[in-house]
C-alpha cells in the first residue's frame, strides 16, 4: 500500500479556501454533532397518576411529601436534590402544563394536605408560597414559561421551629 503524504491526507480539508470558511465548516459541524447527542430527557407525570418514562417512577417517589400534580416534567438537569423520602434537601425544578394561577391554587391547596402549615403567600408575576413542616420549610416560586404552563421551583431546607440559638 502507497503512504500517502500529508497534504493527500488533509485534501477534503482544502476544498474550502479560506479561514474563515474552514472556522464556520467547523463550528456548524459541532453543531450538528451536539444536536445529535442524547441525554437524560424530562421525568414526566402522566394523566394516569403513573410516569411515562420508564426511570421515572424512582425519580417521582423521592418525593412522598409534596404534591406531585398531573402533568408534571422534572428538570433532571436543573434540579439539586439530596437525599429523598421525608427527608430530602435542595432545589426540585419543574414544568406543569397549568397556567400559573392554577398552578399556584394547585400548591396552596394541596400542600397542606401533605402536612405543611402555610407561613406566606404572595400572588404576582412571579408568585411565592412558604411552608414549614417539623424541623423543614418549603419555598415554592411559580411563574409563567414563555410559551404555555408553568415554571415551578421548591426549595426544600432544613428549618429551626425554636428560631435562631445566640
Amino acid at each position: 500500500m502507497p503512504k500517502l503524504r500529508m497534504a493527500d491526507q488533509d485534501a477534503w480539508f482544502h476544498l474550502f479556501p479560506s479561514k474563515e470558511v474552514k472556522l464556520a465548516f467547523a463550528t456548524c459541524f459541532l453543531i450538528l454533532l451536539s444536536a445529535c447527542q442524547s441525554g437524560p430527557g424530562p421525568l414526566t407525570q402522566n394523566s394516569s397518576g403513573g410516569n411515562s418514562s420508564k426511570n421515572a417512577p424512582t425519580a417521582f417517589q423521592l418525593f412522598t411529601d409534596i404534591p406531585i400534580p398531573v402533568g408534571t416534567n422534572f428538570d433532571v438537569g436543573n434540579s439539586l436534590i439530596l437525599g429523598s423520602g421525608e427527608g430530602w434537601t435542595g432545589r426540585l425544578i419543574v414544568t406543569l402544563s397549568k397556567n400559573p394561577a392554577d398552578a399556584f391554587a394547585v400548591y396552596t391547596v394541596e400542600m397542606p394536605e401533605f402536612g405543611w402549615k402555610p407561613i406566606a403567600s404572595v400572588q404576582s408575576e412571579t408568585s411565592v408560597l412558604t411552608f414549614t413542616r417539623a424541623d423543614r420549610a418549603a419555598t415554592i416560586e411559580i411563574e409563567a414559561r414563555a410559551i404555555t404552563g408553568s415554571l415551578v421551583r421548591i426549595t426544600m431546607t432544613p428549618h429551626n421551629s425554636t428560631g435562631p440559638s445566640n
